[in-house]
């Protein structure tokens, strides 16, 4: 048990000190991607990886109709949660979107997580998506009329 522990702890030391030494940071709290200097020797820069962000595969993401919509749900998380997606403030409303419980459970938000702030953004918004389109925005009084979206 004491080797494992002791090559992990090695392991990890290793990984920070070689991020560091190759310029591997993070991009910023909210983002837990690394961005490193990869610029070839001919000054060329590699080709962009996509992310993966969601255990749940969403057929919509990428599209012109996914991207236009995720608009309207960052409007509305800014207002609602300042944009922290992984809010949870013990008003019994969670996530950037402030879902409560119940909704949460009945838009089928527990294939993602227990409650919407356990979520990835885009699966909040893919629960969002579902809510809209039964009630309109009026799951989001306040901040649906400021937005000017009721």
């Amino acid at each position: 048990m004491a080797v494992k522990v002791t090559l992990l702890a090695v392991g990890v030391l290793l990984g920070v000190v070689g991020g560091a030494a190759l310029g591997i940071h993070a991009q910023d709290e909210g983002d837990m991607g690394v961005r490193a200097d990869l610029t070839g020797v001919d000054g060329s820069s590699p080709e962009p990886v996509p992310s993966v962000s969601s255990a749940v595969p969403d057929p919509t993401v990428g599209s012109s109709v996914a991207q236009q919509s995720y608009g309207v749900w960052d409007r509305l998380a800014s207002c609602e949660s300042m944009s922290n997606w992984h809010i949870a403030t013990g008003n019994g409303y969670f996530g950037g979107l402030q879902f409560d419980r119940q909704t949460w459970l009945a838009y089928g938000g527990t294939v993602y997580a227990a409650r919407a702030d356990y979520a990835s953004r885009e699966q909040q918004i893919a629960i969002a998506e579902k809510v809209r389109a039964a009630r309109g925005f009026q799951p989001w009084p306040a901040c649906s009329r400021r937005l000017g979206l009721r």
